[in-house]
């Protein structure tokens, strides 16, 4: 088990921190390939699974003296909060007649199957998780980013949204402190693909990179493309397979109409912002064949949760449709 962690780390350093060769090296490092989102949200230590934290409710006043006055006194207002780490458990069980028949490497692949599952369920639930609806599952960022106005905004008000219009993207990205990546659907990219291309849109500063700067690679081992814009970083969730893409284009916009629009959100992810936790750190153990059974059995356990420290840790712009974008 690696050390606690009092600042936030990123999950790809957090694995550095398992020897090599161990079997959660391995499915960190297979989590994070299979999903951007999940390789870029830093990750602390909750103690006893629970994370309390200050949030300011009202900055001290500042004021000048003049020659022998008092200086001024004034303190500041905050509120306390607590979030807490979700229990996670999962068991690979494979026949053991498939590994007497194909190898050690069938049992290898089910386990690789297993963990990509789990890295999209972490992702769609870092998205959309919503406790009301579910108290074993923590809030995402959707229903965390929505105070109109203030970390929500709409990209059009008309029925049936309308193609994203980079002023509203702004707007939404200058409303968090310290916005570090956009999230949005890998439906989207061939739209900033276009984007980067219009002589339109010339100074919007979309740059595609064929390698990832920081060296990132995909669930396979080969370079990841990335895509910037004004130097922010654009996440995509997880990689393509048969399986659904993050944040669809069927969302009913603002304005009502039918479910053919999306999200996109500026999140700032970096300590004291929008960061995970862990109470459990990951663990895998295998744990043999079954008594009484014929099956091999590995258990993954990880007890994590969510915390957005600062209330404009990130934004949602809402209403976008499937169309070339507008300045």
């Amino acid at each position: 088990m690696v050390a606690a962690f009092p600042k936030a780390v990123s999950l790809v350093e957090y694995g550095k921190g398992f020897e090599e060769g161990t079997l959660e090296r391995a499915f960190i490092e297979t989590f994070t390939a299979a999903s951007d989102i999940m390789m870029a949200l830093p990750m602390k230590s909750a103690d006893k699974g629970r994370y309390k934290f200050r949030r300011t409710a009202e900055l001290p006043s500042v004021a000048f003296r003049g020659f022998n006055e008092a200086g001024n006194e004034s303190t500041g207002k905050s509120t306390i909060h607590e979030e807490g780490a979700f229990l996670m458990d999962e068991y690979i069980k494979v026949d053991r007649a498939e590994v007497d028949h194909l190898g050690e490497a069938e049992r290898a692949k089910q386990e690789r199957m297993k963990v990509i599952a789990m890295s999209r369920k972490w992702t769609d639930t870092f998205l959309k998780g919503d406790n009301s609806a579910d108290p074993r599952e923590p809030d995402g960022i959707q229903r965390r980013f929505n105070k109109l106005g203030t970390t929500l905004f709409h990209n059009s008000a008309a029925a049936g949204g309308a193609a994203l219009s980079l002023l509203q993207l702004d707007t939404a990205m200058v409303a968090v402190n310290g916005v570090t990546h956009l999230i949005c659907s890998r439906d989207m990219l061939p739209l900033w693909m276009q984007a980067a291309r219009s002589p339109t849109l010339t100074n919007s500063t979309i740059i595609i990179k064929e390698k990832d700067p920081m060296g990132r690679v995909d669930i396979n081992g080969n370079p990841m493309p990335s895509i910037e814009y004004n130097g922010v970083p654009i996440l995509f969730g997880y990689q393509p397979d048969d399986g659904a893409v993050i944040l669809p284009f069927t969302e009913v916009g603002s304005g009502g109409g039918g479910a053919v629009t999306s999200s996109i959100y500026p999140v700032a992810m970096s300590d004291e912002r929008t960061f995970a936790i862990e109470a459990v750190s990951l663990q895998v153990r295998d744990e043999g064949i079954l008594q009484g059974s014929p099956f091999h059995s590995t258990h993954v356990k990880w007890d994590w949760g969510l915390v957005n420290e600062h209330p404009r840790s990130g934004a949602r712009l809402t209403s976008i449709t499937n169309e070339a974008f507008v300045a």
